[in-house]
């Protein structure tokens, strides 16, 4: 992005419904989605199977946007479960339906000292797929020229959402188009010669950080996450979206004065504030998308818009232009299925 590729669907962001909040060494790990399918129960802090509230019929085997927002919604009012998730309760199952089901789970979860047998897991939405990603063609070719891309660093091949499992294929079927036209180009190419003055200013802006008052990037970092998280995360408004912009712009202001260990042998401080910078970046491009997506589609839920709207069956598309953004819409190209 910062060199010209374009990128495309970047509001699209998938949640997982349940990934683990406790303990915190294993948190954001997936809770399989086959726990609810073998008879999980979801219940918040007041004992309450909160499904019936949002999806009555099908209850924990609703949808996962569905189900993920239901717990999130859960969370948010006030009924979060001891560590801030909910509880996912299989213990009505016998033992041996458990061992031979549930056989991953029940050992993730003894392997933390619980045993889900006899206890409820807590758990709570967590970030899993990126749709969005840099812009390519059937090739897989970018809008910068030799750039290739495939896989979820790509955008544009799941739409607004994600079927599961189809990752996988994505990466055998694109990351051969991708390698066989990516060789062909290679061949056609000489060598190309070091640019010391590109590799200079990139020396310069690693060690600025030397130079800095004393910020830990640490904290700047999880500052990011929270507004993300509560802002741009599963359930967005028009006001949270322009607090979030609000939030990176100031934590942008800020990184300049972070103050990492000198040296660059296992210097993690300098790895974390490199990596902030990006992370502003690409959550500022995300929040910038959502905000323009005035509906909801897939993965993107606007309560402010709640329903699809026919008016947005396009894309959105983000590019770098001088010192900002330039974000603009694109209808796709439909040839055999009309939505």
């Amino acid at each position: 992005f910062k060199v010209g590729a374009e990128l495309v669907d970047m509001e699209m962001v998938q949640f997982h419904p349940t990934g683990m909040v406790f303990p915190s060494s294993s948190k954001g790990l997936l809770v399989t989605e086959a726990v609810r399918g073998e008879g999980g129960k979801l219940y918040n802090s007041l004992g309450e199977r909160f499904m019936a509230r949002y999806d009555a019929e099908k209850m924990e085997l609703s949808t996962r946007d569905i189900v993920t927002r239901s717990i999130f919604s859960e969370i948010q009012e006030g009924r979060a479960s001891e560590h801030g998730g909910v509880y996912l309760d299989i213990s009505h199952l016998p033992d041996e339906t458990i061992k031979q089901k549930l056989g991953t789970m029940l050992k993730q979860f003894l392997d933390v000292g619980i045993d889900i047998r006899r206890q409820p897991m807590e758990v709570s939405p967590t970030a899993h797929h990126f749709m969005g990603g840099i812009r390519v063609n059937e090739v897989c070719r970018s809008s910068i020229s030799n750039l290739f891309a495939c896989g979820e660093v790509s955008g544009g091949v799941h739409g607004a959402n994600r079927l599961g499992g189809n990752s996988l294929a994505e990466t055998q079927v694109f990351g051969s188009i991708a390698g066989e036209y990516a060789a062909k180009e290679a061949r056609k190419l000489p060598y190309g010669d070091i640019n010391y003055a590109v590799l200079d200013e990139e020396h310069d802006r690693l060690y600025r950080f030397e130079e800095g008052e004393g910020v830990l990037p640490y904290e700047l970092k999880a500052r990011l996450q929270t507004t993300m998280w509560q802002n741009v995360g599963i359930i967005r408004t028009e006001k949270s979206l322009k607090e979030a912009i609000a939030e990176i712009k100031e934590i942008k202001n800020e990184i300049y004065s972070i103050k990492v260990e000198s040296g660059l042998r296992y210097n993690l401080e300098l790895l974390a504030a490199v990596d902030l910078e990006n992370m502003l970046l690409v959550a500022e491009i995300i929040t910038r998308a959502a905000l323009m997506r005035k509906e909801s589609r897939g993965a993107h839920f606007r309560k402010d818009y709640p329903r699809e709207d026919r008016r947005w069956l396009k894309n959105i598309i983000l590019s770098k232009i001088n010192d900002g953004i330039e974000i603009y819409t694109e209808a796709p190209l439909i040839t055999k299925m009309k939505p």
